[in-house]
């Protein structure tokens, strides 16, 4: 395993985002969180720390306040190879209800999982302490559970995943995490029917996820500095209103972001004028990238005539993600057989990843001008796109599916449609367009909702709640 240096992050800005009883709440919670901890460590073990994981990206936050309070907090992720990590994707897809590859769950898999873990838990659980918190993230780590727990540990199992119907290809993925389950005291899920099957209610919480109102993602840009970012990118045409925009790392370094090497991708840049419906996600089959492509094409009728779609996402490397490489690739594919009239109107956009910090901020600049956010996933656990684009103040519609139900209040802060009518879409999409006035009132709701229910306050909180429970 390899240990992710974090920063502390000062808990004043985040209170800076609250209000009176909110900070006031979450004061009280740190003196609990200090009492309760003191003398412990809390290890946080994620699979990965690449900054298109949405896991890394609440843990990140979560680690950097628990050091700002004076808890001895850690962040740990998996060394895993290529063959464990082809698991892991099979398990990710079953939880979501998908066969993914369609390759085997059986002791093959089971056997390479199992010496993966050994060999990442050897690294580590001579450093455990009788009495430490070991929070795991996800299926790819949950066979830690045992050695953590042996080493005296009370460890709690993370998952972030979920989703309400997963049929034979959920029911194949919890057969195979089930005996790592029974080894946590507790286990925690984003959603109340994503509980694991044969996990008791007793032993299992909720705690919804939440998002860094000053990650580059999401910190404030003004509309120049947001249109320079997003022309110095190459994802929009026209002369930015800045040659650079200033640009703080999440360790404190500060940059610039001038002009980008070219994008890969399609159809760019996304020419001047036009009124742009805009998708941030990985690639990945269930965020629906390819079916958004098709949606847009059939209902173009239906659409502002200046109305252009575009996708954005994380360039991946084929070598170590042959599976985003592959959903790329089929977008691809797709705006290649499009109509000359409606391909024109299509743009995507691979974001390079070498620095994540400028990939995050060129995330936060294309949601700022954006007209309309979209997330017309197929299936999602939760959606942090979602509440990133709603913190923005930025009109969102989206599939009606998992957690992005839990986030918009239907014709409030968001619009909510059937992930499989694609006119449905177009038509919330067209309304939203069409009434600038109330997408700028349902934006400023947005804005709220998410500073009542998914920032860190509220995590911090409910995860100081967990633990103690934990522990007893």
């Amino acid at each position: 395993m390899r240990t992710i240096d974090v920063a502390p992050l000062p808990l004043s800005d985040l209170e800076s985002h609250l209000d009176e009883v909110a900070t006031r709440r979450l004061r009280d919670g740190v003196a609990a969180a200090r009492t309760l901890l003191e003398g412990r460590t809390v290890w946080t073990v994620t699979p990965t720390a690449a900054a298109a994981s949405g896991p890394a990206e609440i843990v990140a936050p979560l680690v950097g306040y628990a050091l700002d309070i004076g808890i001895d907090a850690r962040w740990l992720v998996l060394d895993a190879p290529r063959e464990f990590n082809t698991i892991a994707s099979r398990l990710h897809a079953g939880i979501h209800g998908d066969r993914g590859d369609g390759g085997k769950l059986g002791d093959k898999q089971r056997d390479i999982y199992e010496h993966v873990i050994a060999s990442n838990a050897e690294n580590v659980v001579d450093d455990i302490r009788d009495g430490d918190v070991v929070i795991l993230h996800d299926p790819p780590t949950a066979g830690l559970a045992k050695a953590f727990g042996a080493a005296g540990a009370t460890v709690i199992w993370r998952c972030h995943l979920g989703a309400q119907d997963t049929g034979d290809a959920g029911q194949r993925a919890w057969a195979f995490l089930d005996r790592y389950l029974e080894e946590v005291d507790l286990v925690v899920v984003s959603r109340p029917n994503y509980r694991p099957p044969f996990v008791e209610p007793e032993r299992c919480v909720v705690i919804a996820p939440s998002i860094n109102p000053d990650s580059p993602k999401n910190r404030v840009l003004d509309l120049d500095e947001a249109w320079s970012v997003a022309r110095l990118a190459g994802v929009f045409d026209g002369e930015p209103p800045f040659d650079a925009v200033a640009l703080v790392h999440e360790d404190g370094r500060p940059d610039a972001i001038r002009e980008l090497p070219s994008l890969a991708g399609a159809g760019l840049p996304v020419p001047q004028g036009v009124r742009v419906i805009a998708q941030v996600s990985r690639w990945d089959r269930l965020k629906g990238c390819k079916e958004l492509v098709d949606a847009f094409a059939d209902n173009v009728a239906l659409l502002p005539t200046d109305a252009h779609l575009l996708l954005v996402g994380p360039d991946p490397d084929p070598e170590r993600d042959a599976e985003s490489a592959a959903v790329l690739g089929e977008v691809l594919d797709r705006w290649d057989l499009l109509p000359d009239s409606v391909a024109s109107r299509v743009h995507i956009a691979a974001v390079p990843m070498h620095d994540r910090d400028v990939n995050a901020t060129v995330v936060n600049a294309v949601q700022r001008v954006a007209d309309v956010v979209t997330q017309r996933s197929l299936v999602e656990a939760f959606g942090l796109p979602v509440a990133e684009a709603m913190w923005k103040k930025a009109p969102v519609v989206a599939s009606a599916v998992g957690g992005i139900q839990d986030q918009i209040d239907d014709g409030v802060d968001g619009v909510l449609v059937d992930p499989a009518d694609g006119a449905a879409w177009a038509q919330a999409v067209a309304d939203v367009l069409r009434f600038p006035e109330r997408a700028h009132e349902m934006g400023l709701a947005a804005h709220e909702s998410v500073r009542r229910e998914f920032l860190p306050d509220r995590h911090l909180l409910e995860l100081v709640e967990a633990i103690a429970q934990a522990l007893g």
